[in-house]
């Protein structure tokens, strides 16, 4: 089922539907606008080191002791670099400059049903990064894998990103 909003967030009054560029969309008669179901931004980074990969454990809900990228939305007006270097730092202790990143893949996800992203993947090595892995607020543990252990474990990976960790040891340098 998808989440479809009742009220408008602008005015509060009671959403209608409206057909607008080919569609049926949430409509406002108070406000007379559309109310658009954007995919909101996240970006994540694959941090190399040889043939592994640095997963954090992920300490909260969605996917808590699942094990994933270090990732997270980005911040209103940030720009995706800058919010993979955050994110890398906020769940691991590691920390990278912006120009020791590059962008390796964009892809859209849907997360839960009825909410999209567009994901911005960026690579990295290891020994671009500064300081001491530790796991931050959200995350239960930070540390190196390779893709295949991590696979053959009975830990539980998320799988958003694999094709993309897949493609950037493939192709790193």
């Amino acid at each position: 089922m998808e989440f479809e909003p009742s009220y408008c967030r602008y005015c509060g009054h009671e959403l209608e539907e409206k057909h607008s560029e080919g569609r049926e969309r949430p409509y406002c008669p108070g406000c007379d606008r559309i109310i658009w179901q954007n995919a909101d931004p996240v970006a994540a980074t694959v941090l190399r080191r040889g043939e592994e990969i640095l997963f954090v454990k992920r300490g909260i809900e969605p996917g808590k002791g699942e094990w994933s990228l270090p990732a997270g939305f980005l911040e209103h007006s940030e720009e995706p670099t800058h919010a993979a270097v955050r994110e890398l730092e906020e769940e691991t202790g590691l920390k990278l400059k912006t120009e020791d990143i590059e962008i390796f893949e964009s892809m859209a996800l849907e997360r839960f049903p009825g909410q999209k992203l567009v994901a911005f993947i960026f690579s990295a090595d290891m020994e671009k990064a500064e300081g001491e892995i530790s796991a931050g607020d959200d995350a239960e543990e930070a540390r190196f894998w390779t893709l295949e252990e991590l696979e053959a474990s009975d830990e539980k990976l998320r799988k958003h990103f694999v094709s993309a960790m897949r493609e950037v040891l493939k192709n790193k340098t």
